[in-house]
């Protein structure tokens, strides 16, 4: 199921932009393929960013829900879980996102793992696979190996998205801090500093296709994201 799903598809769409692409580069290629894959989880970022933009308009109704009732954190919970509903937010679409992007980078890595070649049993019949692969990117970069320089470029790209990601990530700061202002801190710290350097020592680690398609991705979220939240606040104003 795997493969069919998710292997043969990113598997054909790579060869077709390895003939598409003058010279056939494998960078530009990589690129390619991770700007159509945001194409098509584009509807489900967007909700997801209206979600979280939405949800951090809803802090002062959020507050006055908690104090009303604090005593009972049932109850808390199915309010707030009304309160979503009324305004038709998902709190965990943005962890959705996240998970479907894991079988495609998967994908990406078998395609790599093993150096990409002409496997017949995955091409589609109306696909050819180029007579002459140059795998390295830009000529500079061979992507079926390890890179160091690859793996620091991800790990930054990744620290600068998540900083963009949880600015609205605050807590309240005191003696006061209920649970969730803890585990907002402890989340955002997470984000913000060990996911980056998880991210980049595994971008190291592994084929250096995977951290191209990583920073492109990192790059093609932090614009995506200026752009809907901008435009989210100008649908409000109107």
């Amino acid at each position: 199921m795997f493969h069919l799903i998710f292997y043969k598809p990113i598997y054909n769409l790579l060869v077709i932009f390895l003939n598409i692409i003058p010279l056939h580069d494998i960078g530009a290629s990589i690129i390619m393929v991770t700007v159509v894959v945001k194409l098509v989880l584009l509807p489900l970022n967007l909700r997801a960013t209206k979600s979280q933009y939405l949800m951090k308009a809803l802090d002062e109704e959020i507050k006055v829900l908690k104090e009303n009732h604090k005593h009972n954190q049932q109850e808390l919970s199915l309010k707030i879980m009304e309160v979503y509903k009324r305004e038709k937010i998902n709190p965990l679409s943005s962890l959705f996102v996240m998970i479907i992007q894991i079988p495609i980078f998967f994908a990406l890595y078998f395609v790599f793992s093993k150096g990409m070649f002409n496997d017949p049993n995955s091409i589609y019949n109306f696909v050819t696979f180029p007579a002459v692969l140059h795998t390295e990117a830009f000529g500079l970069l061979d992507v079926t190996k390890r890179s160091l320089v690859i793996g620091i470029i991800t790990g930054l790209s990744s620290f600068f998205l998540a900083r963009r990601q949880t600015q609205s990530m605050s807590a309240k700061k005191g003696g006061d801090e209920s649970f969730q202002d803890h585990f907002m801190k402890s989340m955002r710290i997470q984000l913000l500093y060990v996911l980056p350097v998880v991210v980049g020592l595994s971008a190291t680690a592994l084929p250096a296709a995977l951290g191209l398609y990583w920073v492109t991705n990192n790059i093609i979220t932090f614009l995506q994201d200026v752009y809907i939240k901008s435009h989210i606040k100008n649908l409000n104003r109107a």
